[in-house]
């Protein structure tokens, strides 16, 4: 096999990865990506609750949605909704989302902590995780919410109003 062939078949490799994961259903992509955010989210709050000390864990946790929210918005526009433009209109959505799951984050975990003596790293833990759905359906049906598809007599009638 020469390298041209090499080389080609990689190429074709890739496209067929990334094939099958926009085939994957969109609900598990933004599980994952979702997962793997929440992920990295967790591990700033600790590194930053580290590093400030867990007496302010209201100012750790808005720290840490303030340098998650560049990361996560790319990766729901790119790799779970794949939508094109619109980028400040569904930054701004995006953060609209962020500020009330910060909130509802906030509010989880005092109570938590406050109320029921919960450990601060495993009510935050619990915290993220009730997230997951609340957010997945705003971010679906609000900051990356797309036109329905015309169907094909919508097509037809917007054909003629551009013969005007």
């Amino acid at each position: 096999m020469n390298i041209i062939q090499i080389i080609k078949n990689f190429f074709i490799k890739e496209k067929t990865l990334i094939d099958h994961w926009f085939e994957t259903d969109e609900r598990v992509r933004f599980a994952i990506i979702a997962s793997l955010n929440m992920g990295m989210r967790y591990l700033l709050f600790v590194f930053l609750s580290l590093i400030f000390t867990t007496l302010h864990y209201q100012l750790v946790l808005l720290a840490m949605w303030l340098i998650s929210s560049f990361i996560a918005f790319y990766s729901y526009k790119k790799l779970v909704f794949a939508t094109q433009g619109n980028h400040l209109k569904e930054y701004l959505k995006s953060i609209s989302i962020w500020i009330l799951s910060y909130f509802i984050n906030a509010g989880v975990l005092a109570l938590l902590i406050s109320h029921w003596q919960v450990n601060l790293y495993l009510a935050q833990a619990f915290a993220i995780s009730f997230l997951l759905i609340t957010n997945y359906l705003l971010f679906k049906h609000f900051a990356f919410r797309q036109p329905a598809p015309l169907k094909p007599w919508e097509k037809l009638l917007k054909f003629f109003d551009i013969m005007k």
